[in-house]
């Protein structure tokens, strides 16, 4: 047995016990194994990576069940992105459940019921099929989303994988609000070459359209490259990752942005900058991106002239948020980090889940301070975090002000509805009574009483029995 203080090493034993599961699989010679393991049931596991959820899906698993992770965790974002249903932050799986058991998971509270009668089981199976089905009236595609009133709110995808975008736009999406560039990087932290990414960017600029392409540059840290020998940070969400990442070692960062330019030749493709704390960041990268448009035009190679955009997202982004919104061409307002570094809570530690509170007075005053620095700038700002693509914090975005959502493919049709059904002038005295709560408490109950006498038609089945905070 090895003993090491590394905590990076630690949790190297899953990947090792992955591969020995795989291995022992191939040798076995039963490629029908994952498909007989995984169709059909509920996969129960310690922790899940993003890459794992998109391997199980060939195989139609009913639901997913984790002891680690939380709602706005990057494999939760994909199993929504997939129409999983899952439930993070069990504890004590392995003596709770066990293989054979009959479990009911409920995704839109997080919960799971195990053992249920056959009673409870109708009632998800109907709760499930009520969701599915939803008020195709503007979902065509080409047709654009307004409110009663007749105010345009455009609905655009967040996308991890290019084959989602089609289904998006069949549901009415108007482009791509945020393409993570990082989901093209391999498993072990290689980095796709500059042709490679071209061919992916192109094929996706192809299926937007004029609806367009905004790309956000690897939101990724340190510790994806292993070739560098580094075994972790002490506190990576804080630490050299995303622009930090791009800008103290340009390499990648200079590949991606003349694969960027050289894809937007033509297309409608923009650039986004994630976890942006300040003007210094603006200024660094704008510098890269010239002096990469210029070495593009000394060889003669065709390119575009991408618009750029910041992801906001750290407290700093935000009380610089007039000074940052001059330095752009258009804001992108992350709301799932936005909270995390606002409140000091890590959005995947279960542990402190009661803490990651998206309606937060500091949250919704961070919101509105952004929003209002765009619009005194003249430039566009798309919230595309997943309170865009949750109908219970719709109506509040709209009220303070936001025109531009992009949103997880599955939430397209919901959210469409629910706009089809509410008034702008209803939603902006509705944020006024919002900004006189003092707790997350408050204003979740305010609008829970206002959705259920005013709106309850619009909403998905069981969203409004649900917590919110």
């Amino acid at each position: 047995q090895i003993l090491t203080a590394d905590q990076h090493f630690r949790e190297k034993h899953l990947d090792i016990e992955d591969v020995a599961q795989r291995l022992l699989t191939a040798l076995g010679g039963s490629p029908s194994t994952a498909q007989l393991m995984y169709s059909g049931a509920v996969v129960v596991a310690r922790e899940l990576r993003p890459s794992a959820i998109m391997e199980m899906t060939k195989f139609k698993p009913a639901a997913l069940i984790t002891e680690r992770g939380g709602w706005t965790s990057h494999t939760s974002i994909l199993a929504r992105e997939f129409k999983l249903p899952m439930a993070s932050g069990i504890r004590n799986l392995d003596q709770t459940l066990a293989h054979g058991d009959t479990v009911v998971v409920d995704g839109i509270n997080g919960q799971i019921i195990l053992n249920p009668n056959l009673e409870t089981i109708k009632q998800f199976h109907v709760l499930g099929t009520a969701n599915i089905v939803c008020d195709d009236s503007q979902a065509e595609n080409g047709r654009s989303t307004k409110t009663l009133d007749g105010t345009v709110i455009a609905i655009r995808a967040n996308v991890d994988i290019p084959d989602a975008y089609q289904i998006a736009k069949n549901f009415g999406a108007e482009g791509i609000g945020l393409f993570r560039s990082e989901s093209l990087i391999g498993q072990r932290g290689s980095i796709p070459s500059e042709d490679e990414q071209i061919l992916a960017y192109r094929r996706l600029a192809e299926l937007t359209g004029d609806g367009g392409l905004k790309i956000r540059t690897f939101d990724i840290g340190i510790g994806h490259f292993n070739e560098t020998g580094f075994l972790g940070e002490r506190n990576p969400a804080l630490g050299l990752r995303s622009i930090r990442l791009s800008l103290s070692d340009s390499e990648h960062f200079r590949t991606q942005i003349r694969a960027i330019l050289r894809a937007a030749a033509g297309q409608k493709i923009d650039i986004v900058l994630p976890m942006i704390s300040g003007v210094s960041e603006l200024v660094r990268s704008k510098e890269i991106i010239d002096e990469e448009r210029a070495k593009l035009g000394n060889d003669g190679i065709l390119f575009g002239n991408p618009k750029l955009g910041a992801m906001i997202e750290v407290p700093s982004a935000v009380l610089t948020a007039n000074e940052i919104a001059q330095k752009v061409d258009f804001i992108c307002l992350g709301t799932n980090d936005l909270v995390q570094y606002l409140l000091a809570v890590d959005r995947d530690n279960d542990s402190v889940a009661d803490w990651y509170q998206t309606l937060h007075p500091a949250v919704i005053r961070a919101i509105d301070q952004v929003v209002k620095a765009a619009n005194l700038a003249g430039i566009p700002v798309t919230v595309c975090g997943e309170m865009a693509g949750s109908a219970f914090y719709v109506p509040l975005l709209i009220g303070l002000g936001a025109r531009d959502l992009s949103m997880n493919v599955n939430s397209i049709r919901h959210i469409r509805h629910l706009l089809s059904g509410i008034d702008i002038s209803e939603t902006t005295s509705l944020v006024d009574r919002v900004k006189a709560c003092e707790t997350a408490e408050e204003t979740e109950s305010l609008l829970r009483d206002h959705y259920l006498n005013n709106w309850s038609g619009l909403f998905p089945s069981g969203l409004l029995n649900s917590k919110h905070r």
